[in-house]
């Protein structure tokens, strides 16, 4: 009876027709709602006679679903989530993906007044055309596409309606559940400074005029790199809650599969160099890792967008993960345990947890050698990971995530599916070696 229940709830959802609610209350009932409902699916499907797996398209529906209608920070948390292929349930990791590119969007309608707000209520005075359906939906807003009066061809990133107060209350929940992460003995100061942390990527998140400069950066840096491809801000047209672009086209990059060996390897290549170039000649990060923010061409370029989110590396940040590599690469467990305590991830005065170094050096060690290629097509490293999983909840009372590393942890996290994406071999190791020489 529950599963029918909820099969017949994700079947009636429908894409929202208005913003979603800013009420911190109501965003909390839904999502113990959606919470109870996953929980008696699952249940109820173990306790029925002669049932030996479970059904999970059910959930990974549901959570499309509600995930999708609320927007905001508990999306962006689901897109995050989508990148553990292979360690979710397919049902789940696939809906979940879904999210990358098939965001539920607001009627243009919702967005309308926004945007004769900021231009005046004659749009055509500035715009040609604007396209009623969105190129994209994502957490916090969605992408039109827009010509200019000129003549000029965009995209229109727009703020949802309200979306700072959602975030504003989700951020709320969010504190009200971190006496939780105690049950993993995790200090309440390190709660508060992940906290801290998040509440400053929304933020920044929300400041278009900031991503604006960080993209004009990026863009400086790079203006002569080949095979890359960013978008160019239209400062003429950017208003509050607005980020106008220069329209880059590509294909999806969640289907790159589909492309040939030789265009995959060579987007390897530029995504490797690209990101070791950002961290050690930029000193910045682009730290939205997940497909949604990339696409490429048929001749092989990257095209990347979304330049919300952006990582300043400190130099003994920077420096720390630079010794964490060399640890593992050179399968030190002294040489570990301080480029450790250098992160911040290590909690005083507990055991050093030689078990696991020595395990986390016998799956990244081999793989990080100098002249030998990491295969992403024929390598399961996520599979081997998750088999570390009891040993990593065993160590929680030794190392626990710093801040600091959060974003660059998700970025590494990420750009790892996406080279499982592309399939192809590297020389991960001679590759790092350019910008590591030296340091």
């Amino acid at each position: 009876m529950i599963v029918l229940r909820l099969d017949e709830y994700c079947r009636m959802v429908k894409p929202p027709a208005a913003p979603p609610s800013a009420s911190a209350l109501g965003r909390f009932l839904t999502l113990a709602g959606t919470a109870t409902r996953i929980g008696g699916s699952v249940l109820g499907q173990r306790l029925r006679p002669g049932r030996s797996a479970i059904d999970w398209q059910p959930v990974g529906d549901l959570l499309t679903d509600v995930l999708g209608e609320m927007k905001g920070p508990v999306l962006k948390l689901g897109q995050m989530a989508s990148q553990w292929q292979g360690v979710l349930p397919e049902p789940v990791a696939l809906a979940l993906a879904s999210l990358q590119s098939r965001v539920p969007a607001l009627p243009f309608s919702a967005l309308r007044g926004h945007l004769q707000q900021v231009y005046g209520a004659d749009l055509g005075q500035f715009f040609q055309q604007i396209d009623e359906q969105p190129f994209a939906a994502a957490s916090l807003g969605q992408v039109h596409r827009a010509i200019a009066a000129d003549g000029r061809a965009l995209v229109l990133k727009v703020q949802y309606p309200g979306i700072a107060d959602i975030c504003q209350a989700d951020l709320r929940q969010l504190r009200r559940l971190l006496p939780l992460g105690r049950l993993f003995r995790a200090p309440a100061e390190q709660l508060e400074g992940l906290y801290r942390e998040l509440a400053a990527v929304i933020e920044a998140e929300l400041d278009y005029p900031a991503e604006m400069r960080r993209l004009q950066d990026f863009r400086a840096h790079f203006a002569d790199w080949p095979g890359l491809r960013l978008p160019q801000p239209q400062e003429d047209l950017c208003r509050p809650g607005v980020l106008a672009l220069s329209e880059e086209a590509g294909l999806p990059f969640a289907e790159v599969s589909q492309a040939s060996v030789d265009v995959r390897e060579r987007l390897a290549l530029t995504l490797v160099r690209w990101l070791s170039a950002q961290a050690f000649e930029l000193g910045l990060l682009h730290a939205d890792p997940h497909p949604g923010n990339f696409a490429y061409t048929a001749a092989g370029e990257l095209v990347v967008y979304d330049f919300g989110c952006v990582q300043v590396l400190s130099a003994p940040l920077l420096a720390a993960y630079v010794q964490t590599y060399k640890a593992l690469q050179a399968r030190d467990g002294e040489h570990l345990e301080k480029a450790f305590q250098a992160l911040g991830t290590r909690q005083p005065k507990s055991t050093t947890p030689y078990g696991l170094y020595r395990q986390l050096h016998g799956l990244l060690g081999p793989l990080l050698q100098p002249g030998v290629n990491w295969d992403f097509a024929a390598t399961p490293l996520h599979e081997q990971v998750q088999r570390l999983l009891p040993d990593v909840m065993g160590a929680l009372g030794s190392l626990q995530p710093a801040p600091a590393t959060l974003l660059v942890n998700r970025t590494l996290e990420g750009h790892y599916w996406n080279l499982s994406r592309l399939g192809v071999a590297l020389p991960v190791a001679d590759l790092l070696q350019v910008q590591l020489a030296g340091r």
